[in-house]
């Protein structure tokens, strides 16, 4: 709502003849604030430039299951970060505010009428005569006193402060030839002019009732001034930070053809991030990690079953909640107290990810039916509990360690369904791939034992069982899905393949699961149930795989499922096809589809 908010204003504002002017820099990312921590690139401890407290203890490279990880060692080559991104999470200090030089205060033209009172709350318009019309330069609601020259704290005189970029695009904008007073406006303008006025017959001031049932027209001249405003401090400037490239060596020998760089980035507490020009939080803490090739553009193409480790020297004071990305094989660990840095307590963050292809095509708001391409890279989001996007997991999320990657080119961040006991990932991707085939998906899903008792009260150590719920916005039924669930050490592990793109939303719920296993002559799925294209991205080989007994795909159901007791055991019954029905269940102003073979309405709504 903010943002539509702020799109119909610009909209409005810039459709008079003061426009606002662009910013150069994108107001989306990091924003640099006086006495705030700052965002800030990832090196090598062992390099360190700015002296941060988290850097990058070591990146190593398995080629694949079993191999024995070579360690990474940086080059040379130094890749240049966003300018906003600094070397080292200090604050910027202000400069005090006798170092402010008064050549910085911004000079404002004041444009005002001195002989009438005006409610707070009404709407002021600057008009010019242009040939026999009267038309807007400037309108916005008045929202404080503009000077004292009305005593009442309630009331105002008309006018605006006008800044000298506005003045600079009306004097271009040529708006002012039709005027008959172009000519002295022009010269009252210019920075340099002195005090002046024009007739109320040329320019006028507008007043009206914000509902239109009254306005009132100036009668006395229009005054203009050019002031000092108050002085600014310059734009606050970082230290730009940069990023490694790391090689892997065969032996003693150099092997730049698997070079990466590492685009890590670390977001502390406090330091600022915004989505949009006055859209903006202090509640992003989070770490970035980012492996793209620097050699060999085809590296992570050829080489799916690669697996990067990256170990962080992170502050103690981070904990993090929730993982999410485009990768595969995810585990994001503590490692050992380190060190203190500076007085800060310290400690391993130990992250592994593998590469992952993902079919692209489109935006997030308006994906595309086929992709234009398969992108490969590895990149994960390990989210801070200070982090605003883990509060959308419940109490629960804030235990922490709840991690979710998939191939879909974007993915809204996990939610804890509270009616239906579930997490819930809301994935978009294409539909097909570039050549035509279906995209089909892939969700790896890693919940910790404390977060599965507090969401589901399960213990690990039984039978447990995993099953996810698959819906579409269109209504569509799902295409065959295989669960398998896998417990390893304190996690358990959930890995669902085969569902199509390009919008499906999935919940994710563990139970505990006692039951008598089916017989073996148990009902089969259809011989002809739906199977993913042949072509389709598919995880690497070495992927997390389930054993021999474990559940096949069940037709066109809705809901799949798997159980495991440990981690060499993964068994689940078959289940014949079912016939998929879709219903809308309403409750106030909200609305759900609910799909499944008998599905019903949640507690609270009602079936519409």
């Amino acid at each position: 709502m903010r943002k539509l908010a702020l799109a119909i204003s610009i909209f409005l504002f810039t459709s008079l003849l003061f426009p606002v002017q662009a910013k150069a820099v994108d107001p989306h990312g990091p924003k640099v604030i006086y006495g705030a921590p700052v965002r800030h690139t990832l090196t090598s401890c062992a390099t360190n430039p700015g002296a941060a407290v988290a850097c990058i203890q070591s990146l190593t490279m398995t080629p694949k299951s079993g191999d024995t990880p070579i360690v990474g060692a940086i080059t040379d080559l130094k890749i240049p970060g966003d300018e906003r991104v600094a070397d080292s999470e200090r604050p910027i200090p202000a400069p005090a505010v006798t170092a402010v030089s008064a050549s910085n205060a911004p000079l404002v033209l004041s444009v005002s009428e001195n002989n009438s009172c005006h409610s707070i709350g009404t709407v002021q318009s600057l008009q010019i005569k242009i040939g026999s019309n009267w038309v807007d330069l400037k309108k916005e609601n008045i929202t404080k006193k503009f000077s004292e020259v009305c005593k009442d704290a309630n009331f105002t005189n008309a006018g605006f402060k006008i800044t000298l970029e506005e003045v600079t695009a009306l004097l271009g904008s040529g708006t002012l030839k039709g005027s008959n007073v172009s000519a002295k406006l022009t010269e009252i303008l210019n920075p340099k002019s002195p005090a002046a006025t024009i007739s109320q017959s040329e320019i006028r001031f507008r007043v009206a009732d914000p509902g239109g049932a009254w306005e009132w027209f100036s009668d006395a001249e229009t005054s203009f001034l050019w002031t000092t405003g108050v002085p600014e401090p310059p734009e606050p400037k970082v230290t730009q930070g940069f990023y490694n490239e790391w090689t892997f060596p065969k032996g003693k020998n150099a092997d730049p053809a698997n070079n990466v760089v590492l685009m890590a980035e670390f977001q502390p507490y406090k330091a600022t991030w915004c989505w949009a020009l006055e859209v903006c939080n202090d509640r992003r803490e989070e770490f970035k990690l980012e492996i793209s090739p620097t050699q060999n553009r085809d590296l992570l193409k050829d080489n799916e079953n690669f697996s990067y480790t990256v170990t962080i020297r992170a502050p103690k004071a981070f904990e993090f909640g929730e993982v999410s990305g485009s990768a595969k094989r995810v585990i994001v660990k503590y490692g050992k107290d380190l060190q203190p840095v500076g007085g800060v307590a310290t400690r391993e963050i130990i992250a592994t990810l593998s590469p992952m292809a993902t079919a692209r095509g489109g935006t997030p708001t308006k994906m595309a039916e086929k992709a234009e391409f398969i992108s490969y890279g590895a990149n994960i989001w390990i989210y801070g509990q200070n982090n605003g996007i883990v509060d959308v997991l419940g109490a629960c999320g804030k235990i922490g360690g709840v991690q979710v990657v998939s191939n879909a080119m974007h993915s809204l961040d996990p939610t804890w369904d509270e009616i239906e006991q579930a997490i819930v990932v809301r994935l978009s991707t294409p539909h097909l791939l570039p050549d035509g085939s279906v995209n089909v998906g892939y969700l790896e899903i890693r919940m910790p034992r404390a977060a599965a008792l507090c969401m589901w009260k399960v213990d690990l150590d039984g039978n447990i069982k995993a099953s996810i719920a698959i819906t579409y916005v269109d209504g569509s039924t799902p295409t065959v899905a295989t669960v398998t669930g896998q417990r390893i050490g304190d996690d358990y592990l959930i890995v669902s393949t085969g569902f199509h793109y390009s919008s499906p939303t999935l919940r994710v719920k563990l139970s505990q699961d006692n039951a008598v296993k089916p017989a073996d002559d148990a009902v089969k799925p259809a011989d002809n149930a739906v199977k993913p294209a042949d072509n389709a991205v598919k995880p690497a080989d070495n992927a997390v795989k389930p054993a021999d007994d474990a559940v096949k795909p069940t037709g066109n159901s809705a809901s799949t499922q798997s159980e495991s007791k440990n981690e060499n055991k993964v068994a689940a019954p078959a289940i014949a096809p079912k016939k998929i029905k879709v219903i809308n269940c309403v409750k106030g102003k909200l609305s759900r589809k609910i799909s499944g073979a008998n599905p019903k309405c949640p507690k609270g709504y009602v079936k519409k």
